[in-house]
């Protein structure tokens, strides 16, 4: 029987929209000369030093996932990766995988279950290791799918 925690919550109301504020979802405000689309390097830098200096346990990525992220247990769709980022020292991630299209999005939840994942909650996905939430939307100006993953280890 799968360990049931609170903590899901927590993390979806604490950590979510600060994911979705860096990685531009409710508009990350541009920098003179930048293009506003949150992947100006100086953007990138500038998120990066106010993010990591916010606190230990804090490593904020552009175009990589961090080193720590659990990739041989969490599946990702394929595509770009976009902002990422590792918090409390590798107890939770957040992710951006950048698609090509709304099929390779949606794949990410079939993606879980082969995986091992469960929906009992109709949420989030779950393992004895891991809770997942994944929130997939269109990026009007490119028409690229964006797929943000809040990976957390189970407590």
């Amino acid at each position: 029987m799968l360990k049931k925690t609170h903590r899901p919550w927590l993390f979806a109301f604490g950590v979510v929209p600060l994911a979705l504020t860096l990685t531009g979802c409710f508009g990350l405000p541009s920098l003179p000369g930048s293009d506003g689309g949150g992947s100006d390097p100086v953007e990138d830098e500038l998120v990066e030093e106010i993010v990591e200096g916010s606190g230990d346990g804090i490593d904020f990525e552009s175009g990589s996932l961090p080193p720590d992220f659990p990739v041989d247990d969490v599946p990702l769709v394929p595509g770009e990766v976009g902002p990422a980022m590792s918090v409390s020292n590798g107890q939770a991630w957040t992710v951006t995988i950048y698609t090509a299209d709304e099929a390779t999005a949606n794949s990410a939840t079939d993606l879980l279950e082969a995986a091992g994942f469960s929906n009992e909650s109709q949420i989030f996905w779950e393992t004895e290791e891991y809770i997942v939430i994944i929130v997939a939307s269109q990026e009007d100006d490119e028409g690229r799918w964006l797929v943000h993953y809040q990976v957390q280890v189970q407590q």
